[in-house]
């Protein structure tokens, strides 16, 4: 099991180390330059990025995106309903002592895994369909089992992690599936806020915070068959 970092961590601290995250999020390794070197970072490069990415096949249907769009939703209340377990937890003393940024963080977690089911609720309202309210069953059964294990705010951190990987990853493998420009849009933009979800758990966790060069799908959540 790895070992939690010191918590007593500053709240400025936090949320430098949050920032950093969004800096480093936006850099860009440019691949322009002249001769041999350039070329062959270049090619190294491309041939990183999952190929769905490069030649993207359209969607069999609109319906495809709302299918996805409903499991996108599913996941999201899974993690809204984990992250309130871990507040109330909190709240109650179960976790022990836990820091202030911890508990900020949480709370923050929460206000943006809500808004983002929330919108993927108003893609499916807004195209006939019902919103969800259920978390996906597989997901969910596998977050009951470890929140009993959950003692303290290590334990709870871990947990977060593993949700966010799952996340990230996720709705990276969903983007080259997506026909709708906004769709897209919609799963990269909450990607990248699960990605640094992911790395502000590493520096909690005693982590290095981005520790891959490439985001990974290897972890992605499967929706049930249709």
């Amino acid at each position: 099991m790895t070992e939690a970092r010191d918590f007593q961590f500053s709240r400025r601290g936090f949320l430098a180390a949050a920032g950093a995250t969004a800096a480093a999020a936006g850099v860009i390794v440019s691949t322009s330059g002249s001769g041999a070197g350039a070329a062959t970072l270049g090619a190294k490069a491309k041939a990183a990025v999952p190929a769905g990415l490069l030649d993207r096949a359209p969607s069999q249907s609109a319906a495809d995106d709302l299918k996805i769009a409903a499991f996108a939703a599913s996941l999201e209340v899974v993690a809204v309903a984990a992250y309130q377990k871990v507040a109330d937890a909190a709240a109650s003393g179960a976790l022990g002592a836990v820091p202030p940024a911890g508990g900020e963080y949480v709370m923050t977690a929460i206000a943006q895994h809500t808004a983002q089911l929330q919108k993927w609720n108003d893609v499916l309202t807004g195209a006939g369909q019902p919103a969800v309210t259920t978390g996906d069953a597989t997901l969910q059964g596998v977050v009951d089992q470890r929140v009993p294990g959950v003692t303290d705010f290590a334990l709870a951190a871990m947990l977060a992690h593993d949700l966010e990987v799952i996340a990230a990853a996720t709705y990276q493998s969903a983007i080259p599936k997506l026909s709708g420009m906004d769709a897209i849009q919609l799963a990269g933009s909450i990607q990248i806020i699960d990605a640094q979800h992911v790395a502000i758990l590493n520096y909690v966790l005693g982590q290095y915070p981005v520790p891959d060069t490439f985001a990974k799908v290897d972890k992605a959540a499967t929706p049930p068959a249709s």
